[in-house]
């Protein structure tokens, strides 16, 4: 009965209680520190899901219950909470966070801006999000100095190649190791939507690279997704960009069909009267009358294109433009984003989810992905917090070859076959040949039936064309991981926390090949197929203290990690196809089946202490302990660590009556880490291959020579540098001073032949890298509606050898020498071209009759018997870096990003290649060859055209030219619509924008895209890309 009256009483009050709880209407502007409105600032009643924010004026009306507490927030600026008043309107003005005290992510944590003692590089969220990219390189590329960004080639979704402060090994990985969300990363980057990334973490030294041990000698990149925020109400975010692209630079310029006709007659005829000693008329005869011949079509429908004057003859019936035919002219983008956000005091979330698809260079090219993220974060009380990030991505990419000689390789194509052949089949009147339904054949240049437009000298039996419409390239990928964490905080000052992230990752690497055309026709057709999976388990533990005591300020970290990696690899591959057939089990021919299974496991012990006292001396010192399974249980476990320290002098007396001096820093750090990356999973083991016979007996064969004693290459850094504010915080910067050497280095020592083998994989070598890095910010202006921000970028980077085995050896166009840097091409010398008989010539080191040097040079036209020299010139460039710039005015906004490199060198075969004078027929030329030598006297660089076997466009210094670049690689400028329009329709935030990637570049030498591989070789790769989009970015 009781029970009863009490809830009676409940029931009759309860509505009593909940009217006495009045909601009352909130109103108010928020300021900054100058007292101007900020537009899209947060007001949220705290404990509850309820916000608003700020109107382009600072003004909010916002409904809450009585005696609540509002919060105030903006990003870069202080919070502030206030109780909830009605009476008069509420006035805040917001103040600037200390930006020293901002929170940057480090090695396993976080530490604050100006404790840091390390060398670290920060993009932050507002700079990626101002320069919208496709892909997390994109956003990194010139934005951190020491940074090395190489694109190379116009293939979406291919990961570049990636260098922190030089190149520290020779056959280990030289990549810096990834971070994404703490847990080591395996997948492709690309496979991470840039528009859920928080923040990117460049880690270059010692001192914040340690704790990653044998893993972080090549530098670390920490990217952080994004979270929600506490108190902040759930925002909706939309985005959608469509974009245009085309080639950013040009290609060589080729010859056209009349231009080609008439040098390769001249070719002809010159090689019969310089190298078979025919007069003049009949070596002009012999051109006319075997041209058709040696070429095998004939485009002009007369026997004789070119008399014996060298006039052409007739009209061509064709003239193939391959580069429109192969190449996007116009390739498209598109990208769609959502995001849902949010938080209370306990919770936060983020989902985000993206869609891009982008086509590349060579038609039929398409990178296509999918990612979606969810990152939890609660507080379940107040001594546990746990989070759970999942991620999940697949993509698919149809990338035709477009790199290297094969036949296949579209660029290659365009740059060997010139418009003298068609595209189609052609009759031997160079008519269109047609199939039965009256449409044209694809020419392979292999009909041998027909004599005249049947049989293509170069690149027989194959099609620019039908080499990317006929056969697929189709890499698909799958990606997810679990990111879980739980932490503990059992005292005020100590914290336990226990991280467990899983990845797996699959990619399947499927090529057709046509069974009726193509390098596959004589099989009937090939299907290859690699399905590979990679699973990652790595378990975090660590125990965190910190206490202040007084001006002492003590951290210390105890962190136990488990690392496991393992590799299933699956490939077959089989021919003897039926048309439109494309599966492994419709090969009627198998030809080959493999896999295997690898596994990689490191165990570590880490530890770091750091101290500072009255925040202004830090030091820093962190050990760990590794082993890996790489390595025998002599040397699989090494010791790696590091120190540092750092010195604010701005807060030192002396320093503080110095007004242009708001902030100065000074720090230090040295350490020893290691490299076990890409080296294999049992180097040290002496294995044997099974699946080989003898007879009919079933055997296996023993593997190359190994070294039990392999262990670790090691890498010592040291790095001095210094921070700065300046002039009333109009000019940040920092200056830095890094030496990296690596040694024991891993790689294949020569042996004697009769070992049986040819090398043995051991620690041998050292190199060295160091330089200087600059960075720059400065607020150049700040009015009411006016902002101008402008910041530089740059790095000056050296790389030396420092040991070998040997005293040197050839390694391609370099000379690996002691005091010489890998980059250094070491080549023949181009002495020019004789103006006596046009021949190419080369220096040579003179000898005297005892076959010794004498420290002269002579020239000689036989190639072989030239001097390889060192050039002074290399493919590393001496100063790289980037500008970027942020300007706003009112609610327009732009910014830009510039990249430049400086003083590298590039040895472009490809234009060697078209430079060749036609010495093998049925190959291209470019425009540069009217500039060759055609009578006795004349002064020029290009030899005699011969049709005949000569050396004159072999590898030399006449094809090394300078690669200086600078490349506008972002442009970015945007409306952000007024405030009040758009409270109407309940939109808390409208920006649209055009976007703008790669839209300019300068370059030194033209042709190539500039940014080619680190070791400054062209190789037939196609080009980047520049696109034009229009975005939207939408919050409700």
């Amino acid at each position: 009965m009781k029970d009863l009256i009490a809830f009676l009483v409940f029931v009759f009050f309860c509505p009593l209680l909940l009217l006495s709880q009045q909601n009352i209407s909130v109103s108010g502007v928020i300021l900054d520190e100058f007292g101007m409105p900020l537009p899209g600032a947060t007001v949220i009643e705290l404990g509850t899901f309820n916000g608003v924010s700020t109107d382009f004026d600072g003004n909010f009306t916002i409904e809450v219950v009585e005696g609540s507490k509002l919060e105030f927030s903006y990003v870069g600026y202080e919070p502030q909470t206030i109780l909830a008043n009605d009476k008069v309107p509420i006035n805040i003005s917001l103040q600037p966070a200390n930006e020293l005290e901002e929170v940057v992510v480090v090695a396993y944590g976080a530490q604050s801006k100006q404790s840091i003692v390390g060398s670290v590089a920060v993009i932050s969220e507002s700079d990626i999000q101002s320069q919208p990219a496709t892909t997390i390189t994109q956003a990194i590329q010139g934005s951190v100095p020491g940074i090395n960004v190489v694109n190379t080639g116009g293939i979406p979704g291919t990961n570049p190649t990636i260098r922190i402060r030089g190149v520290g090994s020779i056959n280990a990985s030289a990549a810096p190791l990834i971070i994404v969300d703490g847990a080591p990363f395996n997948g492709n980057l690309n496979s991470i939507a840039q528009e859920q990334v928080a923040s990117i973490s460049v880690l270059k030294d010692a001192s914040s690279t340690s704790l990653y041990g044998s893993r972080g000698a090549n530098g670390v990149i920490i990217v952080t997704t994004k979270s929600g925020k506490k108190g902040s109400p759930t925002q909706i975010s939309l985005s959608t960009v469509y974009g245009n692209s085309s080639m950013a630079t040009p290609m060589h310029d080729l010859l056209g069909i009349d231009d080609y006709t008439l040098f390769f007659w001249e070719a002809y005829r010159n090689n019969e009267l310089y190298e078979n000693d025919l007069s003049p008329g009949a070596a002009a005869a012999a051109a006319s009358s075997n041209l058709i011949s040696a070429l095998g079509y004939n485009p002009y429908g007369v026997p004789e294109p070119i008399d014996n004057q060298g006039n052409l003859m007739g009209n061509a019936a064709w003239n193939t433009d391959w580069e429109d035919a192969i190449l996007n002219a116009s390739a498209y983008k598109k990208q769609h984003g959502l995001s849902i956000s949010g938080g209370n005091e306990k919770t936060t979330f983020y989902l985000g989810t993206n869609y891009l698809r982008e086509q590349g260079q060579v038609k039929t090219t398409y990178f296509e992905r999918f990612a979606t993220r969810l990152n939890v974060i609660t507080e379940i009380n107040d001594y546990l917090q746990s989070g759970l990030n999942i991620s999940y991505s697949t993509s698919k990419q149809n990338a035709p070859s477009q790199s290297g000689t094969s036949y296949s390789n579209s660029v290659q194509w365009i740059y060997t076959i010139p418009s003298y052949y068609p595209l189609y089949k052609r009759n031997s009147d160079g008519t269109i040949f047609n199939d039965s339904s009256g449409s044209p054949i694809l020419d392979y240049g292999n009909n041998n039936s027909q004599i005249v437009n049947g049989v293509r000298p170069a690149l027989s039996n194959e099609n620019g064309l039908g080499a990317i419409t006929n056969n697929e390239v189709l890499k698909s990928r799958t990606y997810i991981s679990m990111n879980g964490y739980l932490k503990i905080s059992l005292l005020p000052q100590l914290s336990f926390k226990s991280n467990i992230f899983y990845e797996r990752a699959s990619l399947d690497d499927f090529k057709y090949t046509h069974n009726k055309y193509g390098a596959a026709s004589s099989v009937q057709g090939r299907v290859s197929q690699d399905r590979d999976f990679f699973t990652t388990l790595n378990a975090i533990q660590t125990l965190n203290y910190s206490n202040n005591f007084g001006a002492h300020k003590v951290t210390a970290d105890a962190i136990f990690e488990s690392y496991k990696f393992e590799q299933d690899l699956l490939e077959a591959q089989g021919t003897g196809y039926l048309p439109n057939v494309k599966v492994l089990n419709g090969s009627t021919i198998p030809e080959g089946v493999g896999g295997a299974i690898n596994e990689e496991r490191i165990l570590s012990a880490i530890s770091r202490l750091s101290y500072n006292y009255d925040n202004t001396y830090f030091a820093e010192v962190s050990f760990r302990r590794d082993g890996s399974t790489k390595f025998s249980s002599d040397t699989r476990w090494g010791n790696f660590y590091s120190f540092g320290g750092s010195w604010i002098l701005s807060n030192e007396s002396f320093i503080e009556n110095i007004e242009w001096i708001d902030y100065l820093k000074f720090k230090f750090s040295y350490g020893e880490l290691g490299n076990n990356r890409a080296i294999g999973f049992f180097p040290y083991l002496q294995v044997f291959d099974t699946g080989y016979n003898q007879l009919d007996n079933t055997g296996v064969i023993s593997s190359e020579f190994v070294d039990p004693n392999l262990t670790w290459e090691k890498t010592a850094l040291r790095n001095i540098g210094t921070e700065f504010t300046l002039f009333d915080e109009k000019l940040e910067g920092t200056i830095e001073y890094y030496s990296k050497e690596s040694i024991d280095l891993i790689y294949d020592k020569p042996l004697a032949l009769s070992t049986g083998n040819e090398s043995i994989k051991t620690n041998i070598g050292a190199i060295k890298n160091y330089g200087l890095e600059f960075s720059f910010n400065s607020l150049v202006l700040k009015q009411d509606d006016l902002s101008v921000d402008l910041g530089i970028n740059f790095s000056f980077d050296r790389n030396e050898i420092s040991d070998l085995t040997q005293d040197e050896f050839i390694k391609g166009t370099k000379k690996w020498k002691v005091g010489k840097s890998l980059y250094e091409f070491f080549l023949r010398e181009s002495a020019g071209v004789d103006p006596n008989d046009g021949y190419q010539m080369w220096y040579k080191d003179e000898e005297n009759s005892g076959g010794v040097s004498t420290g002269e040079r002579i020239t000689t036209k036989e190639y072989s018997e030239a001097t390889r020299y060192y050039l002074d010139k290399s493919s590393l460039p001496k100063m790289v870096g980037g500008f970027n710039s942020n300007v706003s005015f009112k609610n327009f906004d732009l910014s830009a990003l510039i990249n430049f490199s400086f003083g590298s060198y590039v040895y472009d075969s490809v234009y060697a290649s078209l430079m060749s004078g036609f010495e093998s027929p049925g190959r291209n030329g470019h425009p540069d060859l009217v500039r060759r030598w055609q009578e006795p006297g004349d002064q020029t660089d290009v030899p005699l055209f011969l049709n005949g076997q000569n050396d004159f466009n072999s590898t030399s210094s006449r094809f090394l030219f300078k690669n200086n670049y600078v490349r506008l690689r972002g442009l970015n400028i945007g409306y952000t619509f007024e405030e009040n329009w758009m409270e109407k329709y309940q939109i808390r935030g409208l920006r649209v924008y055009l976007q703008g990637d790669n839209l300019f570049t300068y370059q030194s030498h033209k042709g190539i895209d500039p940014e080619q591989a680190l070791s400054g070789l062209t190789n037939y790769r196609s080009h980047q890309m520049k696109t034009f989009s229009l975005g939207i970015n939408l919050q409700l």
